[in-house]
């Protein structure tokens, strides 16, 4: 009995030994794990930029209070960050949801509104050249242009789609009567296009016959509300330019691809458009017109990678726009 009594108390020992070290180690290791730990309630970021625009670099801050890991998420479908404060770019006009994960645990989530960007344009550097208001068919049109620095030309008569001339000067013979647009591109710069509008009156012995406008009886009471139509003239009070309706790039995407669809007639189009409805644009870094651009769409089923679209400042009315697609 002795002997039982005497072993089992070094056994004892040794467990309690045993059991303080595992403790011992555990509260170390909970020790160190809270010390290195740095818990947060909420994130909290702020961000800077000199225009909420589309093009425009953002600059991101994270302030949260013990942050050691970020995971940055903009909204757009580009690659995440995970720097403390990154600097972004929207490429596109819209609302982005830009969410913030920090320390794997903390989150926070804030909707920022970037607007079109907006294109200020030189006045200089548009193309200079002189146009008669008038001219017969058959007669030679001969123009100059006059813009200081240019080094090539792209010259535009209203007939076809393609350049007709890419010489400093050009000479052209129109075959159809009708108020035509003259345009010029210089040093391949499609921003700074010059347009302007030209009358191709019929030859003087053309069998052609003009219709003429039905004129009926004036109203005795003068009441320029029941004046027929072709009475009076349809001018903008004070010479100002008419106002188009206005619509977004995204919305003009979605009407491209509707109208490639054949779900959109292709003349809904001309109410943005400036003019004859029938602008230069570029798409896939080649120049055509807005309607050799119809016809090449027409029918397919298009992807439209990028749109830029340029602007009249007074009228809204779409100038030209660069589509890649």
């Amino acid at each position: 009995m002795s002997t039982t009594k005497n072993n089992s108390a070094p056994l004892d020992r040794s467990v309690i030994y045993l059991f303080f070290l595992v403790f011992l180690v555990a509260f170390t290791t909970l020790a160190f794990k809270y010390a290195n730990e740095e818990p947060c309630d909420e994130a909290v970021f702020v961000h800077f930029a000199k225009k909420y625009e589309a093009g425009e670099m953002i600059k991101f801050n994270d302030q949260t209070v013990g942050a050691q890991e970020w995971q940055w998420n903009f909204g757009d479908g580009s690659e995440e960050s995970v720097q403390k404060n990154p600097l972004h770019i929207f490429e596109n006009e819209g609302e982005y949801e830009v969410r913030l994960l920090v320390n794997n645990s903390c989150k926070r989530k804030e909707t920022i509104i970037i607007k079109e960007r907006t294109v200020l344009l030189d006045s200089t550097k548009f193309p200079v050249f002189d146009l008669p208001k008038i001219i017969v068919i058959g007669e030679t049109l001969t123009v100059i242009d006059e813009t200081d620095n240019a080094t090539s030309w792209e010259w535009r008569f209203g007939e076809t789609a393609s350049a007709n001339s890419i010489s400093k000067s050009a000479e052209y013979i129109y075959k159809e009567p009708g108020l035509k647009t003259v345009s010029l591109i210089v040093n391949g710069d499609m921003t700074y296009i010059a347009k302007k509008r030209i009358n191709v009156l019929p030859l003087p012995e053309s069998k052609k016959k003009i219709t003429p406008i039905a004129h009926a009886k004036r109203d005795k009471r003068l009441d320029l509300r029941k004046a027929p139509a072709g009475m009076v003239a349809e001018k903008t009070p004070d010479n100002r330019p008419n106002i188009v309706p206005f619509i977004t790039e995204d919305n003009f995407k979605i009407k491209l691809k509707m109208m490639a669809s054949k779900k959109l007639k292709p003349k809904s189009l001309s109410a943005y458009l400036c003019e004859d409805g029938n602008p230069l644009i570029v798409f896939n870094g080649r120049s055509t017109t807005f309607l050799d651009f119809q016809n090449k769409i027409i029918g397919k089923n298009i992807k439209i990678k990028s749109l830029s679209i340029k602007r009249n400042t007074g009228s809204n009315c779409i100038t030209t726009f660069d589509i890649k697609y």
